[in-house]
């Protein structure tokens, strides 16, 4: 039997007192937030750990010293290891020991000042919902319809490496069960039906009605294979019906179902991960300029997060592309994982100012961020997801969990 997460405070059996007065203190505030059924109290011995179930993340506030056989026995027994440490008790040495030695080993190991209970709090929290989402990704069904865009050499996984490596179902959909769903709609809907009202629209009613038809008959895709996101071959749907994906792509990662374009497969992984570990809606684009510390992130679908308008498609000038306002000066989070299932990359920026420019997809995001050219000149792929705000210890803990290696921007 494992467990998703669990977090306890470890002690010698000199400082059970010591670890008594913050499990005390920890378990209070953990307990109130309807999390007492992870928190396992104080543990000050070898053998009691031992009795303890293996855990795809655990979560240790080292109250004293003299506690590192405690502090590497969980380790083992874990994908994701987090240390809480304070500056008594010999707290800090016993970590810095410990944390060297997982290390060695290859385990995955990130320390934590502790501030106080509520902060802990706040990160078992986070954490959790990051343990959820790696076991949800798990046991995912993913469709791809119409299969993989020819120019994505690289960006593509068979079925079987998914399932061995990430542990979710590809579930290959003909692009015919989309155009067929399609055709069999009245087209009688109208932006009305969309979630918020954009401000602004330079397409037609009929634009937008065909777009949404998209929308429902990739729904009904979904409900019939039990599909928990989906990527699409979207550019062979522009050639056969005159119209796009992007709105329905935008309408279901708002919903925080991850919709990919392309049929580009590790990109929806890399989103359901993110979307799942998170709770938030992921952005897929292209790195269309890195320069310096900048990079700029543009295509014609985003979650509508903030305000936004319709307007077309930009390579084909058809169907419904849409463009989001990202917030200038919030913090972002952008990440992919390679062709191989193995290797999450990522990184934390901030959104920049920029001028939308006609020459490029249609959501335009400009980021600030340290060695953006790493990108460049180390390539894993073209696409990269983006999520609002700093979301990188929730993503990173999911990936660890799932087994794959940690490539910081």
């Amino acid at each position: 039997m494992k467990n998703e997460i669990y977090a306890f405070v470890a002690s010698s059996i000199l400082g059970e007192d010591v670890g008594k007065k913050f499990s005390d203190e920890i378990g209070k505030r953990l307990e109130e937030r309807g999390h007492g059924n992870i928190f396992l109290g104080s543990i000050n011995n070898l053998e009691e750990l031992k009795k303890l179930p293996q855990s795809d993340l655990v979560i240790i506030f080292v109250a004293t010293g003299g506690t590192e056989d405690i502090i590497t026995e969980a380790g083992n027994r874990s994908k994701s290891l987090h240390l809480f440490y304070h500056d008594s008790y010999n707290s800090l040495p016993a970590t810095l020991e410990s944390a060297a030695f997982l290390k060695q080993q290859g385990k995955s190991v990130h320390l934590h000042k502790y501030i106080g209970p509520d902060t802990f709090v706040e990160t078992v929290e986070r954490l959790s919902k990051a343990a959820k989402g790696a076991s949800r990704l798990r046991n995912c069904r993913l469709g791809v319809v119409g299969g993989v865009s020819s120019w994505l050499v690289y960006s593509k996984a068979s079925p079987e490496d998914v399932k061995r490596k990430v542990g979710a179902e590809l579930v290959s959909i003909p692009l015919q069960e989309l155009l067929i769903r399609f055709d069999s709609k009245k087209q009688n809907l109208s932006k009305k039906n969309l979630p918020i009202e954009p401000r602004e629209v330079h397409v037609s009613d009929q634009e937008i009605n065909k777009a949404l038809a998209v929308h429902e008959a990739l729904e009904e895709i979904a409900e019939k294979w039990g599909l928990c996101g989906l990527t699409v071959k979207c550019f062979d749907l522009i050639m056969a019906r005159k119209t796009t994906a992007c709105l329905s792509m935008s309408l279901m990662n708002t919903k925080v179902f991850p919709a990919a374009c392309e049929g580009d497969i590790p990109l929806l992984i890399s989103m359901a991960l993110g979307e799942f570990a998170t709770g938030k809606p992921a952005f897929m684009g292209n790195p269309s300029r890195v320069s310096g510390n900048e990079l700029l992130i543009a295509h014609c679908t985003a979650p509508l997060i903030s305000s936004f308008k319709l307007t077309t498609h930009f390579e084909s000038g058809l169907g419904v592309g849409i463009s989001v306002d990202y917030p200038v000066g919030e913090k972002a989070t952008i990440f992919r994982l390679d062709s191989k299932l193995e290797l999450l990359r990522i990184g934390v920026g901030k959104i920049k100012k920029w001028e939308w420019r006609t020459d490029l997809c249609r959501t335009q995001v400009l980021i600030e961020m340290g060695n953006a050219e790493k990108i460049l000149r180390q390539s894993i792929g073209n696409h990269y997801a983006l999520i609002l705000g700093d979301v990188s210890d929730e993503i990173v803990a999911a990936g660890e969990i799932i087994g794959l290696n940690i490539d910081f921007i």
